[in-house]
């Protein structure tokens, strides 16, 4: 699986993560919270573009912003609930 993030001003370049591997990168939020990344998965012949992170959204992630990519779609960790929440969908085989 290809995994390549952005935002307007940060290229955070392309990642092959295999099953079970994962990728780890930090920043912080710009003064007006309007910070905001964006991926693009490609897996299996397949293509999703998402928004991993927004600032505005995003509230109920403080200090780590844990997200997991299944093979039915993408979990957000909600860290004041201590649950993850399925916000994006789709069926490919990893």
């Amino acid at each position: 699986m290809y995994l390549h993030c952005r935002s307007k001003d940060d290229d955070l370049g392309q990642h092959v993560l295999a099953v079970g591997k994962d990728q780890e990168w930090s920043f912080r939020d710009n003064i007006g919270d309007t910070t905001l990344f964006w991926c693009t998965l490609d897996a299996a012949s397949w293509e999703f573009k998402f928004e991993i992170y927004s600032a505005k959204r995003d509230t109920k992630c403080t200090s780590q912003c844990n997200r997991s990519i299944r093979s039915d779609g993408a979990y957000f960790w909600n860290q004041l609930d201590q649950v993850w929440e399925k916000r994006f969908s789709w069926n490919i085989h990893l």
